[in-house]
């Protein structure tokens, strides 16, 4: 049931996917000026060529998160993670804060390879705090960074696990002893890397 996806299955999902990965949250970010791009056999991470599905060479990578929306994880961590990335690069890039997006999103639309890879993060769920977070995310001024949030088809949430290159987990527990990686033992089927928050209970894994 959990495994990683193949390029087709990933280039399927994101088909599917297409509308809700291509709508910024905010503001235009650095996926949604993507859409603009009239070419069905693409999508943000894959394109369809003679038959073939490849990954673009200028895709983002994907983060994925799942959760439950609730004070027990703090997503101003991520964010905040989020925005360290971002402004790092732009220093390394020698980028003014008052720099014009315009031509970086110009560079992504006609597929320009870059040092430093855009982030895409997709966290799904539902939950109390939701809203929350998603208006804090809407206030960050991002360039190379995007978040999306959603509630995905049973059948989708695999494939979208199976296609992530890291796996993000912010759960911690009031007595340290629940596992905070419960949710994501499955990363372990579908091989791939991720991180979680420190406690007690996640030194068994």
């Amino acid at each position: 049931f959990f495994h990683p996806a193949s390029l087709t299955e990933k280039y399927e999902l994101f088909c599917r996917l297409g509308t809700s990965i291509c709508s910024a949250m905010g503001s235009a970010d650095c996926i949604s000026v993507e859409k603009e791009v009239e070419d069905k056999s693409t999508t943000v991470l894959t394109s369809k060529i003679d038959g073939g599905v490849f990954f673009k060479p200028n895709r983002p990578a994907l983060v994925m998160s799942s959760t439950s929306w609730t004070p027990d994880e703090d997503f101003s961590i991520l964010l905040e993670a989020a925005l360290m990335y971002d402004r790092r690069v732009a220093a390394t890039l020698g980028e003014e804060d008052s720099m014009d997006e315009g031509q970086l999103w110009i560079d992504i639309k006609s597929g320009k390879q870059f040092d430093y890879p855009r982030l895409l993060f997709i966290i799904t769920g539902k939950g109390p705090d939701r809203k929350k977070y998603e208006e804090q995310i809407k206030r960050l001024k991002l360039r190379r960074v995007a978040f999306r949030t959603m509630w995905l088809a049973s059948e989708d949430y695999p494939l979208l696990l199976g296609s992530a290159d890291l796996g993000v987990s912010l759960h911690t527990s009031s007595s340290g002893l629940d596992l905070p990686m419960k949710r994501w033992l499955i990363c372990l089927d579908v091989d791939y890397q991720f991180v979680l928050l420190h406690s007690p209970a996640s030194r068994s894994l």
